[in-house]
């Protein structure tokens, strides 16, 4: 028994003599660049009170909503760290230095785990795999979360009580701050962060240096002419300090190796001088503030010669691109307050060019003039970029601008546009993207001088002509298909989408000009005819806002040669909706990389022996086995992995275990034995990253389309199927047991009716896959009064019978 108490209390030594790690610091700057979201990184830090070895050890991170790690970086490298020491994982090495002044200790990479947005999940884990230390919960959204698990456009640091690492969540070990309003709200690099320091460390710097504050000793109109005394407030004091000392000036003030809560001065310097001060001694040694001193920083408020919010003046809003959002990312002028949004969606990536104009202004005799006005930005994707011009053409794209600010995050501007000369001056505020997307409000909006106004002359509004056409990507029709290049007639057809009454003609210097008339009709096709295989073709819009539109090609020689295996649909992404709804190869379980698929069809008359035949990305992702014989007028699916169920024709499973489809573009290419290519397709981002499959419209010759606009059934994905009617149930059942109607619908309800009694479960989805209705029907009724006009896909279950139906809400 002695042995055991023995071997216990070794036991209890070794567990607590282990050396532990813990997460104190992860940041997301307000704004973009160098000095916002490129700064992000990642503070570990060695509680002691033994040395870690981190060979194997990883960090990892649980992006957005996501309950497994989608991205991980070794921490082998450190090697063994002693207690008290920091680890800084930076998302960008180079923007890292030049923010924070020092190298970080691994460099992460875009997309790592030292990447975040501020809603993503960050753990620890060792050698093993055991998550050691973990920062919020995963699975869990805390997208624009007003709480503790959101430090978007902020940062979250370890309260200072925390001893030791915590592998469950728990809120309140982390002071956050997010741009939700959450703690101390968006926080800005490098002021607001401070790594390789924490609050919880005894040998930290307990000395905190605020932001400074100027005080002038006069008020002079113009740059760099007031004397200037800086302030440095700070919060609380160290016994270790010996001096606090400057390069650029005197210093003063509190001295806070015994003074705690103080304030140090600067004296001698002046506007647009820049300061410094380092605290040298103790726990603080090296510890640095600085910056520059505003060029007009005590300059006398100006008068306002325009209230652009409250007075009779205000911007004219011109919009020159809109997109599908709500408000198309048109600026707004709602009491004064110049509001603008172009988020239409994730993943939506369409252009959009708004502009707030003023003018024109005659600058005689004026010696400075100030745009000042309230800026706040949600998400930082958008910068706004304030601009002047001595002349307009009468619309901003046909103008000439000089860039004056660029804004890219929220504050309390004034804009210097002194420089801006002339008779005919026009300030210009220009909203450009074309992704990701920042809202924008403007308030308290003026222009002021210090000396004489300009005067405001007639104001033209802008006319900006725009071809309200949009051409798309043109299709080849053969008019017969003979081996051999070069010898089958072929009609080009151009799609289009609007339509302008300004247009005079369509014209081409190579063919026949047929089809659709786009100054008439809205959204259809332009036809080329009179065209050959290897012919170059050609179409100009002429006329109004489109004249000059032009687009041309050249048709492939061998266009219309026959081709017997065709790739018929790509899903690249399967839905990640609850039920089966992103369950594409049928096995009752949604995985994203096993629901992946590509579909092969045979269009011949006899059978093709694919044995052998390889399905490529970048790499080789699937070998046909021997005896894979496709019979002519039948289909073979490739899934990703899972077990494929109830897949029409022939279905496979990847041989390398994964297909690999990038969402963001891909190109998928098949193969015969002997590495011919027998048919390809590249598709974009827009194409493969929607939650649905690609498919051929129609069927084996058409072009590749989103499933859900092929036909009427709106279904996600059809392995094994005709895309143009394809089969919505994924399970196999007896149809004629259930029923529902009314469908279309326009009551506010649906009856579902069954061969028995039992209670059904009824899930309906949109045609993204998003689940929107998940009731337990008893009565046969089911309250849909709550759906948009729109069709839907409605999963019904009762006992061990399921059926998928679409629903269509008027």
């Amino acid at each position: 028994m002695k042995k055991l108490y023995t071997f216990l209390f070794a036991l209890l030594i070794s567990v607590a003599s282990f050396g532990q790690v813990i997460i104190t610091e992860i940041a997301d700057p307000n704004g973009s660049g160098a000095s916002g979201s490129e700064a992000r990184f990642v503070e570990l830090y060695v509680i002691g009170p033994a040395s870690v070895d981190f060979t194997g050890w990883e960090l990892i991170r649980y992006t957005n909503a996501n309950p497994a790690s989608t991205s991980s970086i070794d921490l082998t490298s450190l090697g063994t760290l002693a207690p008290d020491t920091y680890v800084l994982i930076a998302a960008n090495g180079a923007s890292f230095q030049a923010t924070y002044g020092f190298a970080a200790d691994i460099l992460a990479s875009t997309g790592g785990p030292a990447d975040s947005n501020g809603d993503d999940k960050i753990a620890i884990t060792d050698d093993m795999g055991t998550i050691i230390d973990i920062f919020g919960t995963p699975g869990v959204d805390s997208n624009n979360q007003n709480n503790a698990m959101n430090f978007e456009d902020g940062r979250t640091e370890r309260a200072a009580t925390v001893t030791g690492p915590n592998a469950t969540w728990t809120d309140t070990e982390w002071n956050t701050d997010n741009d939700q309003g959450f703690g101390d709200g968006a926080r800005t690099a490098p002021g607001d962060f401070d790594p390789g320091q924490w609050i919880g460390d005894a040998t930290s710097c307990p000395v905190a240096l605020s932001a400074a504050t100027y005080t002038c000793s006069t008020n002079t109109a113009g740059d760099n002419n007031d004397g200037v005394t800086i302030n440095i407030p700070y919060t609380g004091s160290d016994a270790g300090i010996t001096s606090v000392t400057s390069l650029t000036g005197t210093v003063g003030g509190d001295d806070p190796d015994s003074v705690a809560d103080g304030t140090i001065t600067i004296t001698g310097l002046s506007e647009g001088d820049a300061w410094d001060i380092t605290l040298n001694g103790g726990n603080c040694d090296g510890t640095i503030a600085s910056g520059t001193v505003p060029a007009a920083e005590c300059d006398p408020t100006p008068n306002t010669c325009f209230d652009l919010s409250g007075g009779p003046e205000s911007f004219e809003l011109v919009s020159i691109v809109t997109n599908s959002s709500g408000t198309g990312g048109a600026w707004e002028n709602n009491a004064g307050s110049y509001e603008v949004n172009a988020f239409c969606g994730g993943g939506c990536n369409e252009p959009v060019d708004s502009w707030l104009v003023f003018g024109p202004l005659d600058m005689t005799g004026v010696t400075d003039l100030e745009l000042i006005f309230d800026a706040v930005e949600a998400f930082s994707n958008t910068d706004l970029v304030v601009n002047y011009a001595s002349s307009y053409s009468g619309c901003p794209t046909g103008t000439t601008w000089t860039a004056a600010q660029t804004l890219t995050g929220s504050g309390s501007y004034s804009i210097d546009l002194s420089a801006a000369t002339g008779t005919a001056v026009y300030i210009g505020i220009a909203y450009t993207d074309d992704g990701g997307y920042s809202g924008w409000t403007l308030s308290n909006v003026s222009l002021g001088a210090f000396g004489n106004c300009p005067t405001l002359g007639a104001i033209t509004p802008s006319d900006c002509v725009v071809c309200d056409v949009t051409l798309q990507t043109e299709t080849f029709t053969c008019a017969t298909n003979n081996p051999g290049a070069d010898n089958d007639a072929v009609t080009v057809e151009i799609p289009y989408t609007g339509s302008d009454n300004t247009i005079t003609s369509v014209t081409t210097t190579t063919g026949t000009v047929a089809g659709d008339d786009p100054a008439s009709v809205a959204d259809g096709t332009i036809q080329i005819t009179g065209l050959s295989e290897g012919d170059a073709w050609n179409v100009t819009i002429n006329g109004g806002g489109c004249d000059g539109t032009t687009v041309s090609g050249t048709i492939p020689s061998t266009n219309c040669d026959p081709q017997v295996l065709v790739i018929n649909e790509i899903h690249s992404d399967p839905s990640n909706a609850p039920g089966e709804v992103g369950d594409a190869n049928g096995d009752g379980t949604a995985v994203f990389n096993e629901d992946e698929f590509v579909e092969i069809y045979n269009t011949g008359v006899a059978a093709v022996d694919m044995t052998g035949y390889t399905l490529e990305d970048a790499s080789v992702r699937h070998t046909f086995p021997n005896g894979t014989i496709l019979q002519p007028n039948s289909f073979i699916t490739v899934f990703g992995g899972g077990t494929p169920t109830g897949i029409p024709g022939q279905s496979q499973v990847a041989d390398t275990g994964d297909l690999g489809l990038s969402n963001s573009g891909d190109t998928v290419t098949l193969k015969d034995d002997n590495g011919t290519v027998i048919d390809t397709y590249t598709y974009s981002g827009a194409e493969g990253g929607a939650n649905q499959s690609i498919g051929r419209s129609p069927d084996f010759t058409g072009p590749f389309v989103l499933h859900t606009t092929i036909g009427t059934a709106n279904a996600l994905f059809s392995p094994g199927l005709e895309n143009d009617d394809p089969t919505l149930s994924v399970t196999q059942f007896e149809a004629g047991s259930f029923s529902v109607y009314p469908n279309p619908t326009n009551t506010g309800f649906v009856n579902i009716r069954t061969n028995n009694n039992e209670a059904i479960s009824v899930s309906v989805f949109d045609i993204l896959g998003k689940e929107v209705v998940n009731q337990t029907v008893s009565n046969n009724r089911l309250n849909v009064s709550t759906l948009n006009a729109g069709v839907y896909i409605m999963k019904i279950s009762q006992n061990e019978t399921s059926i998928t139906k679409k629903l269509v809400i008027k």
